[in-house]
């Protein structure tokens, strides 16, 4: 019998997911998604896995509510936007309890870029100024940089990943890159001032509107370190607030290096593909997210802690915590160490590891910089 049934399309959240709900001690996890995670029926940390299509919503809920039968106690876990939408658009129609999640509305206004941000303008919340283009004909170097100045970026208001992210520094770069690039087909488009500074994240839990549990981290090369900040636990609070919010969410921000300034760049509404290094640090969001859900007045924090990036076969420092840590931490690295898709992962990313490594042997041999980070959410 499944506990919780994931659902939903994305390998690289569902794993995550699953590592978390492991440490929790959900071990009897089902797994409903796409030819994207169908790769994960190798995985221990998923009891059982089924291939469906969710466009097809007559089929999902004949899936779900047969599953229901056996399971009557699970727990639908939609953990990314094509499994929500689903879930808003079949509801009633199903047998299971799902976690909170935003309604249709709400998903939409904060799965888009162009909403997202005239949502935080509508509520003075600190945002990039941001130009709405639609079709890349519409970019007008001359124009862009009389309002945004040099670099902008231009990146499409409904893609995730970096999808379509590019960084503009010139009216050549912006002709080479985009305009005169049949492979960049992407709309509809917006343009960014550019932020020169440091990538941080928010992350959130919120029911009916009231802040759960948040968390403020910043990734660095091979770790993430999470860290107090006022400032963007208030500004959780309040997109909670403001908009309602059910549910877990990502929001990328830029800090400033100048001035210390913080700016929402987006948001993602939905588990996010780090999730497992809060697990690491002590706050787990998925097993949150499975409790009883009234609303709780002081939110759960998770204000230190570094988690590290690498698998944890190639960090002998962890090796030790892999045989000897009976806490949820040692849980978590063994089930990224041991389990059979994790590796698998680990194999087809080898050529990868090692090209980052020469490059930056070479890059210290020569003296030059890494260069800055211009990750646009590409790990969320």
């Amino acid at each position: 019998m499944a506990e919780v049934i994931l659902l939903g399309n994305s390998a690289r959240i569902a794993l995550p997911v699953l590592q978390a709900l492991h440490c929790a001690g959900y071990t009897r996890c089902a797994v409903l998604g796409g030819a994207d995670t169908w790769g994960l029926r190798w995985s221990q940390l998923c009891h059982q896995y089924l291939r469906i299509d969710l466009r097809q919503d007559d089929a999902v809920v004949q899936v779900i509510n047969r599953m229901a039968q056996h399971n009557p106690q699970a727990i639908l876990l939609p953990f990314d936007c094509e499994a929500i939408r689903l879930v808003n658009r079949v509801q009633g129609r199903l047998e299971l309890k799902s976690m909170p999640v935003p309604d249709l509305s709400t998903l939409n206004l904060f799965d888009d870029k162009w909403a997202f941000y005239q949502f935080c303008v509508a509520h003075d919340l600190p945002v990039p100024k941001t130009r709405f283009v639609g079709p890349k004909s519409n970019l007008v170097f001359n124009a862009l940089q009389a309002d945004l100045g040099l670099p902008f970026i231009v990146k499409p208001t409904n893609e995730s990943g970096s999808h379509g992210v590019q960084v503009v520094h010139s009216r050549a770069e912006l002709e080479q890159k985009i305009l005169n690039n049949a492979c960049y087909q992407f709309k509809p488009l917006i343009a960014q001032t550019y932020i020169e500074g440091i990538d941080m994240d928010i992350n959130l839990f919120g029911v009916a509107g009231q802040l759960q549990a948040v968390s403020v981290h910043r990734p660095g090369q091979s770790f993430i370190d999470f860290v107090p900040h006022p400032k963007l636990e208030e500004i959780a609070e309040k997109i909670c607030r403001f908009s309602h919010y059910n549910g877990v969410m990502n929001a990328d921000v830029r800090l400033d290096k100048n001035t210390g300034d913080v700016f929402l760049i987006e948001s993602n509404p939905r588990f996010w593909a780090t999730l497992a290094s809060t697990v690491d640090c002590g706050l787990n969001f998925a097993a949150e997210c499975l409790k009883p859900t009234e609303p709780c007045l002081v939110p759960l924090r998770l204000t230190s802690g570094r988690s590290y990036t690498r698998h944890p076969i190639l960090r002998p420092s962890s090796w030790w915590q892999l045989i000897s840590d009976r806490t949820e931490r040692g849980r978590l690295l063994r089930a990224k160490a041991f389990d059979l898709y994790s590796l698998g992962q680990l194999m087809m990313d080898v050529p990868a590891i090692l090209k980052r490594a020469v490059k930056r042997v070479c890059s210290r041999k020569h003296g030059t910089p890494n260069g800055v980070s211009l990750s646009f959410g590409e790990h969320r």
